[in-house]
């Protein structure tokens, strides 16, 4: 069995949505749309458009995410592999522990590895904040399951069919 998990594709096409419909107050701003507001004190073109640009570039990232049709984890025989975290697969006998954690709204599943630095994070920021993460419980890796489909339920019963031991 081979478990993958990706970038909820309907939850980030609202969110670009609800940014494109935002970028109608930079339109309001700098004058497009004409406003009571505009009318009386003027037009702010330069906010206006900074406002609308910056909407359009997260609706765009946000569009990216939706199309992305590459997997953000897979759990298969061979270990775990989280693409936020490394190019190589963790194998099973790898992974000492594991733990769901809650931080507001958010839930990540962390996982202490035997020998962390055998699969180093990709991005540099994960790499120091590594130390960090194991500090406050969130373990050597840690994948954010909280906009993935699955989510961590999904995640977890993945990984229970390889390894029973990490969840409990």
């Amino acid at each position: 069995m081979v478990y993958e998990a990706f970038h909820l594709k309907r939850f980030n096409i609202v969110m670009a949505a609800l940014c494109a419909l935002l970028s109608i107050l930079g339109f309001c701003v700098n004058g497009v749309i004409p406003t009571a507001s505009t009318r009386d004190h003027g037009a702010s073109p330069l906010a206006g458009w900074i406002i609308v640009a910056v909407c359009f570039a997260v609706a765009a990232i946000f569009l990216r995410r939706a199309f992305d049709s590459r997997p953000l984890v897979r759990v298969d025989r061979n270990g775990l592999w989280a693409r936020s975290w490394s190019d190589a697969t963790v194998p099973w006998d790898q992974i000492t522990s594991a733990r769901r954690v809650r931080f507001r709204n958010q839930v990540s599943l962390g996982f202490d590895l035997k020998d962390p630095s055998a699969y180093p994070a990709r991005s540099p920021i994960n790499r120091w904040t590594s130390g960090l993460n194991r500090a406050t419980g969130y373990g050597t890796m840690s994948v954010n399951v909280t906009y993935m489909t699955g989510g961590a339920g999904g995640l977890i019963a993945a990984i229970r069919q390889f390894r029973p031991d990490l969840f409990g």
